[in-house]
């Protein structure tokens, strides 16, 4: 088990969509941003946890909120008498004045401006991006596997978002409107060559008719795009971790996409952002997959590594977590994994700063700093023992895509 406030400072640093540890009442306790401390009103995190409990979930039994103003709120059980909020989130983006609108019953009227500003820059959060957040961060806190079906999706009143009735209306409609739903193959085939990592399946998949349309989201073509963008995020994002990539690099990678899409207005540039995308995502699931063949504790020792992959951390704090002596968790690594832990984590490392070098301008000082080598000097000679080149060399023979393309 990790303690509660070190999970969210690290998560926060990681995603960058806030937490909260509140008390039963739903007044803050700490916070992440510390800016948004006591901004919001305690009634709204009265009102989640009142809903986590009445809905009889727990510790091991994480709840996402749709709210009814557009937002998302997950909930994860400390104790019965402290929980853990994140967000407030959003599926999509908002401007500044819907924002103001949307969280004027939430948030304490001085500080709406900083709620606005901070939340306008705050990556775009699908429900599923959502329930994998707070999947991952009750199985740190808990130290036990969260199954995804304990994780569940609702509207404040715990009820479904929408009655038969009106299911059976807008079906009607969408059957005037629009042709038959792109069928499930299609996503399956797409998903399979990304968690395969198989970029010679994925464009035979992704460039196949589907046989159908993606259904209608939005009257709106442009915003219709962008939903079906952040969908396909979505989905994709999920098959590259069941392939075996890290689910912090999948998020990370899925929120860059999102973050560039948004910024375009041109649906040819957006039609071919998500094609890159996806080769992007099956690419990396190719080179840093993780072992996917290997017993819980060493599973528990390589979601150890890839959480503290920033921080400084031994031997003796990986044997601490996993519950095994040095010596054999030493052994059952180098058998399972094929290679010992200190390898391993340089090879984390690397992978970790060729990603940084592709798609961020973090310089290199930032990125040695970041992946805690001592020096700049010497992030720069292991990197070239690891790629052959010097990570400057590597930036410029992978450049990173101008978001206007």
């Amino acid at each position: 088990m990790i303690h509660p406030a070190s999970v969210c400072s690290r998560m926060y640093a990681l995603q960058h969509i806030p937490l909260e540890i509140v008390s039963d009442d739903g007044h803050f306790i700490q916070c992440w941003p510390e800016s948004f401390m006591n901004i919001m009103k305690p009634e709204i995190f009265q009102l989640v946890v009142r809903d986590f409990r009445m809905q009889n979930h727990d510790a091991l039994h994480p709840l996402v909120h749709y709210l009814n103003n557009g937002f998302l709120a997950g909930v994860i059980e400390i104790s019965p008498k402290q929980y853990i909020i994140a967000g407030l989130a959003s599926p999509y983006r908002h401007s500044r004045r819907e924002l103001s609108e949307m969280a004027a019953e939430t948030v304490l009227p001085e500080y709406l401006q900083l709620f606005t500003e901070t939340t306008i820059k705050a990556p775009i959060t699908s429900p599923l991006q959502m329930k994998a957040y707070v999947g991952l961060i009750a199985e740190m806190i808990s130290g036990q596997t969260i199954p995804e079906e304990n994780i569940v999706i609702s509207n404040i009143e715990g009820s479904v978002l929408y009655s038969k009735d009106q299911l059976n209306k807008a079906q009607f409609r969408q059957r005037e409107a629009t042709d038959e739903h792109a069928p499930p193959d299609y996503e399956n085939a797409v998903c399979q060559a990304v968690s395969l990592g198989r970029p010679d399946l994925l464009s035979r998949a992704i460039f196949a008719p589907p046989g159908g349309s993606i259904g209608a989201m939005s009257s709106d073509s442009l915003r219709q795009l962008r939903y079906a963008f952040i969908s396909f995020a979505t989905l994709i994002s999920r098959a590259a971790i069941q392939g075996g990539l890290s689910a912090e690099t999948a998020f990370l990678l899925s929120d860059l996409y999102c973050q560039r899409m948004d910024g375009m207005n041109v649906h040819s540039e957006i039609e071919q952002l998500l094609v890159s995308m996806a080769m992007d995502f099956c690419d990396q699931v190719r080179k840093n997959r993780k072992p996917l063949n290997t017993s819980p504790v060493i599973r528990k020792a390589i979601r150890y590594i890839t959480v503290h992959l920033h921080d400084s951390f031994g031997m003796e704090d990986l044997s601490a977590y996993c519950g095994l002596c040095r010596r054999s968790l030493s052994l059952r690594f180098k058998t399972e994994v094929g290679m010992s832990v200190l390898d391993y984590i340089q090879k984390e490392k690397h992978d970790e700063a060729c990603f940084l070098l592709e798609h961020t301008d973090l310089t290199l000082t930032q990125i040695s700093n970041y992946l805690n080598y001592s020096s700049q000097s010497y992030f720069i000679q292991h990197f070239k023992k690891s790629a052959g080149v010097t990570p400057e060399r590597y930036r410029r023979q992978h450049p990173k895509r101008d978001d206007s393309h």
